[in-house]
C-alpha cells in the first residue's frame, strides 16, 4: 500500500499550488487514506534521495530530478502544467497538475510499480483481480484437467515461458487497455477457479468476453454470475456498445450460457485458422 508522496518540486510551482491552496488538498485527500506528503523543491537533492524506498511515490515536474530518482530505483510521475516545456522523460506515468488527483489512481500506480495486481471488481460469490507471477502454480492446477483446454488454449508446457507470457500481458494488456483477462477466486476460501474478462482480438472492432471455469465448480453458477457482471461494468465503466464472443459451434455450454446472458448468434467466422461462432452482446 502507498505509505507516502513525495513532491519534488521546482519553486515556481511550489508557491502556486501552495498559494492556490492546491496543495492543502492534496495533503488531505492523501491524509485521509493514511498516506504521508512530503513536499520539496528540486535543488534539495540530499534531503529528498534519503526517502526512496518501496512505499513511497515521488511527483516532480523536474527533468534532472526525474532522472536521478530513476536511477535510484524510485517509483516516479511527472507533472505537467503551464511551466513545463518539452517532454519529461524516463518515467512511464504522467498527470497533469495536482488538482483533483486522487489516492485511487496513485495507489495503483504504486502497485504497478510493485508488480501488485489489482482488484478489478466483485460478485456475491468471487471476487476478480489481475493476475500477477505468484499465481503461476495455481493456473497450473486449474488447467489439468484436459475438460478445461477442449475448447481453450492451453498454458505453456515450460513454466518460465508462462511466467513470462503473465509478464509481458501485463505491460501490455492491462497497463495500455485498463483492462484484460482477469483471475476468478471463490470469497468462501480463496480458491482459484476460472478466468474471465475482455480483451480485443486481432482483425475485430468490439471487444471480446473470455471466460474459463474450473471443472470441479462447472455446473455452479459461476460462469453466469462472473460473466453477467462483467457485461454490467464493461457497459458503464468501459463503455463498450458490443461486446463479442467466440465460441466453437461444438461448445454447447457456452453456447446456451451465452444466449441465457443476452448474445445473439451473428455470423461465423475463421479467426488465427479456427472457424467459431460469432455471438453479440448489444445490450
Amino acid at each position: 500500500m502507498l505509505r507516502k508522496v513525495i513532491l519534488v518540486l521546482t519553486e515556481s510551482y511550489k508557491d502556486k499550488i501552495e498559494n492556490a491552496l492546491i496543495y492543502v488538498d492534496f495533503v488531505r485527500v492523501m491524509k485521509n487514506n493514511c498516506t504521508d506528503v512530503e513536499l520539496f523543491t528540486g535543488d534539495e537533492y540530499v534531503e529528498f534521495l534519503q526517502t526512496v524506498n518501496k512505499d513511497s511515490l515521488f511527483i516532480s515536474d523536474n527533468e534532472e530530478v526525474l532522472k536521478k530518482l530513476q536511477a535510484e530505483g524510485g517509483f516516479t510521475i511527472a507533472v505537467y502544467h503551464e511551466g513545463v516545456t518539452g517532454i519529461l522523460p524516463g518515467t512511464q506515468y504522467a498527470i497533469e497538475g495536482l488538482a483533483d488527483i486522487d489516492w485511487e489512481y496513485l495507489n495503483k500506480v504504486h502497485q504497478r510499480f510493485c508488480k501488485i495486481p489489482w482488484h478489478i471488481t466483485e460478485t456475491k460469490r468471487c471476487t476478480l483481480r489481475e493476475m500477477g507471477e505468484n499465481d503461476l502454480y495455481d493456473l497450473y492446477e486449474l488447467y489439468t484437467n484436459p475438460q478445461v483446454t477442449r475448447y481453450t488454449e492451453a498454458l505453456f508446457q515450460d513454466k518460465e515461458q508462462e511466467k513470462q507470457y503473465i509478464n509481458d500481458y501485463i505491460e501490455n494488456v492491462y497497463k495500455y487497455y485498463g483492462f484484460g483477462t482477469w483471475l476468478i477466486h471463490r470469497k468462501e476460501d480463496g480458491k482459484l477457479i476460472g478466468r474471465a474478462g475482455f480483451n480485443y482480438r486481432p482483425g475485430f472492432d468490439e471487444a471480446e468476453l473470455g471466460f474459463v471455469i474450473g471443472y470441479p465448480y462447472w455446473r455452479m453458477g459461476y460462469a453466469y454470475e462472473v460473466c453477467s457482471h462483467l457485461l454490467y461494468i464493461g457497459k458503464t465503466v468501459y463503455e463498450f456498445d458490443r461486446v463479442q464472443a467466440l465460441v466453437h459451434k461444438e461448445n454447447e455450454a457456452s453456447i446456451q450460457l451465452l444466449k441465457k446472458l443476452g448474445f445473439c448468434y451473428s455470423n461465423n467466422v475463421f479467426a488465427e485458422g479456427v472457424e467459431y461462432q460469432r455471438f453479440l452482446y448489444t445490450k
